[in-house]
């Protein structure tokens, strides 16, 4: 060891370029890194305090345990980078924090020209692009980071392009075969530029950190999950108006410049303006950059469509779906399987709900935002029809998915997907009966087991998609007995889940009430609720206990109106009342067509109207239809 120390004068002894693995005990703050000259050539080197007994090697001790932070892997990569001081960079996120902390709605724009006195006269790119990929390693491993700190990072990023005259351009001479030997994906031969564009866009990107020596089980615990949730969306959100401000102004110099994974999967995480993490400018802004980055190119359309086909399905996504199979009629290709479903398959006991089985859901928050734009940028006739296989793992797993919140989006997308998916593939590879088993589970989540918003979540989006896979099958006979499934599956059994539940009753509940006037929308959407019913149920009515029912709701709720509720409020309340009792009188009179002497609503309300002329108005269509009726016969 002795002889591969130099010692400067400065007290300090300089090792040769070797993969570091141990320090002295004696050292107490973390390493600085400089890149020092040798023999005429910079070198990355290690900088350490001269112990006070340098012989002495028995004292060493693991350099992670100095940082818990880190992992062996982030070491791995930590101690591959090259070595640059950091201290300035330290320095300027630091004041970043402080200027925060003192004014939190401070705008991005106004604390930029305040971190400028923080920003060094004289920079290189590759400094600048080595301080923030270290600085992001370094600190983005933490469960539970400091607050502001990606913003922070952002900040200090931003503040550093805005003033390009103090950045000196520098050639990245890294050669070919040291990048190979240090990254199998070659990810570190991108430019100086490219490289900092993707340590911005990993500082944003809502994906949880790997647990380092906390639980691991906290990512499966629902409130601990939660809580990582909020911390990463929070700050994410909070960094995310700085990130974009350095993707646009690099996209502006050269659109290229985002042309990388990491960056353009960021991106599209923030185009859905319902996630936690963005907002509806952001979106916007994401959508924007992303339009820009594909029109750069010959062929923008190709160009997306080939994203999608060779990075997202098959490198993105199928790794993180792989362990959360949707069910056993599939196979791991996504093709139907020749044996049919496997009842033994499954597990007989609760689902695998983890994050060793679902990283998408657990750790990888952004992956359903990636396959919603996935599916709703790709090309029915081209990218589906030649890659559907790739698709169908996916849409399943989430359709299929215990969590309501999860089932929800992965039933809407399934239905967006089926609108693009080709009739002909569907009808030759039998996946029809594949979806049909997928579905029609969601119809059967009904109060009160279900809670009750939670079911209405899913009942839309389940017909929905069953809708659209009736309608893409060839032949009256395999339409008719899907719809035959779907009423016996599905309505009736809702119907007779909530029989208990009289639909009337209910509803003259509210039309009866002298107080629902208050609350105008809950009458209105009643009315329009029993008009549903008229038109619906109508054979039923006639003759029956709810006839008279029905009468007696429209009048008392149209007197409880009252002559002082004629402004513009209850014009809409008072027009669907009237529309009611115009259907209902239509109601009854189809009991002549039944060869039973029809109902005249005329007649039944005449006594009621002769006690209250107020009624007359109610009725009014009843009894100029009636007269109608009358002069014709008489001609």
């Amino acid at each position: 060891m002795e002889e591969n120390m130099q010692t400067c004068n400065t007290g300090w002894y300089l090792s040769k370029p070797r993969r570091i693995t141990a320090i002295p005990k004696a050292v107490i703050q973390t390493p600085v890194f400089d890149c020092v000259e040798l023999q005429g050539r910079t070198v990355p080197c290690s900088l350490h305090p001269l112990p006070s007994n340098r012989s002495s090697t028995s004292n060493s001790i693991p350099f992670h345990q100095h940082n818990p932070n880190f992992t062996t892997e982030h070491a791995r990569v930590f101690n591959k980078m090259p070595r640059y001081k950091t201290e300035w960079f330290d320095s300027l996120v630091a004041a970043a924090g402080s200027l925060l902390n003192e004014s939190p709605s401070i705008s991005t724009d106004e604390a930029c020209q305040k971190l400028e006195s923080s920003v060094p006269e004289q920079l290189t790119a590759r400094q600048l692009t080595g301080s923030a990929g270290r600085y992001m390693i370094k600190n983005f491993t933490t469960r539970t980071p400091q607050s502001h700190t990606r913003q922070q990072f952002t900040l200090a990023v931003l503040a550093c392009l805005l003033l390009p005259y103090r950045i000196r351009p520098e050639h990245d001479t890294t050669s070919a075969s040291e990048n190979s030997s240090e990254n199998e994906n070659n990810e570190d031969s991108l430019p100086l530029t490219k490289r900092l564009v993707r340590s911005v866009a990993r500082a944003i990107s809502p994906v949880l950190p790997k647990p380092n020596h906390g639980n691991p089980d906290d990512l499966d615990d629902s409130s601990a999950n939660q809580q990582l949730r909020t911390q990463l969306t929070t700050q994410c959100l909070a960094a995310a108006d700085a990130a974009f401000k350095i993707f646009e102004l690099l996209a502006a110099r050269d659109p290229e410049i985002l042309d990388n994974t990491d960056v353009l999967l960021t991106l599209i995480a923030y185009t859905n303006p319902g996630e936690e993490w963005t907002t509806p400018d952001l979106a916007a802004r994401a959508t924007l950059l992303l339009k820009q980055h594909f029109d750069s190119f010959e062929e923008s359309s190709s160009k997306k469509q080939d994203f999608i086909t060779t990075t997202v399905l098959p490198s993105y996504l199928r790794p993180l779906f792989s362990k959360s199979s949707p069910q056993s009629s599939i196979t791991p290709s996504g093709r139907p399987s020749a044996y049919g479903a496997n009842p033994d398959a499954r597990p007989s006991g609760l689902p695998d709900d983890s994050s060793a089985t679902k990283p998408w859901k657990f750790v990888d928050l952004h992956a359903v935002t990636v396959f919603e734009w996935t599916v709703s940028e790709a090309d029915g006739e081209t990218t589906i029809t030649k890659s559907w296989p790739l698709f169908i793992p996916v849409v399943l797993t989430l359709a299929d998915d215990n969590s309501t919140y999860v089932r929800k989006r992965g039933l809407v997308i399934l239905g967006e997907f089926l609108d693009k998916f080709p009739s002909r593939i569907l009808s030759d590879t039998g996946l029809n009966k594949v979806f049909e088993d997928t579905v029609l589970p969601s119809l059967s989540y009904l109060p009160s087991i279900t809670p009750e918003e939670e079911s209405a979540e899913l009942l839309g989006p389940a017909y929905a998609a069953l809708r659209y896979l009736a309608g893409k099958l060839s032949g009256e006979g395999k339409k008719n007995k899907l719809l035959d499934r779907v009423v016996r599956e599905g309505i009736l059994l809702g119907y007779f889940h909530a029989k208990e539940h009289d639909i009337i009753p209910m509803l003259s509940t509210i039309l009866t009430d002298p107080f629902a006037s208050l609350h105008q929308p809950t009458l209105l959407s009643a009315i329009r609720a029993l008009q549903a019913v008229l038109a619906t149920c109508w054979p039923r009515i006639p003759n029956s206990p709810w006839q008279d029912e029905i009468i007696n709701s429209l009048v008392l709720c149209w007197l409880n109106l009252g002559t002082s509720s004629t402004s513009d409020n209850f014009l809409a309340i008072r027009q669907a009342l009237v529309h009611a009792a115009d259907a209902l009188a239509a109601v009854l009179a189809t009991e002549e067509e039944e060869g039973k002497p029809a109902i005249n609503l005329s007649k039944v309300v005449a006594p009621l109207v002769a006690k209250e002329p107020s009624l007359s108005q109610l009725f009014s269509a009843t009894a100029s239809n009636k007269e109608g009726q009358d002069s014709g016969l008489e001609s």
